[in-house]
């Protein structure tokens, strides 16, 4: 089944927001403590690893300061070398790189909007 970009867009968006609500009010000791957040947080980042995949190089251009190919790198080590994760890599991917990444996914997809009404 094709997908188009708008659908992509709409999954990053998704899980990006339920990455900030999760990590709200939480600090890399309480990441690393508390499992089922950070399992949580660990899906979420392989879906939008895999939904940035899935777009088109011109789209993700539009965005140039957003580290799209890492958020896909992420996405190829939680799946290819999942024994190795380093909590704060993590962390930092849900702490810093979601919201940058979270706000291009909502221009990108206000943009795609406007232009096809």
């Amino acid at each position: 089944m094709s997908r188009d970009s708008h659908l992509f867009l709409a999954d990053i968006i998704e899980h990006a927001e339920r990455v900030e609500r999760l990590a709200c009010g939480l600090d890399l000791e309480r990441f690393e403590e508390d499992e089922t957040v950070r399992q949580a947080i660990l899906f979420s980042l392989l879906i939008i690893g895999e939904a940035v995949k899935q777009l088109p190089q011109s789209l993700l251009d539009r965005e140039p300061t957003v580290n799209w190919r890492g958020a896909a790198g992420l996405r190829d080590i939680i799946v290819h070398q999942y024994f190795g994760l380093d909590p704060e890599i993590l962390w930092d991917a849900a702490s810093v790189h979601i919201p940058r990444l979270l706000g291009a996914a909502r221009r990108l997809q206000h943009e795609s909007e406007s232009n096809n009404p």
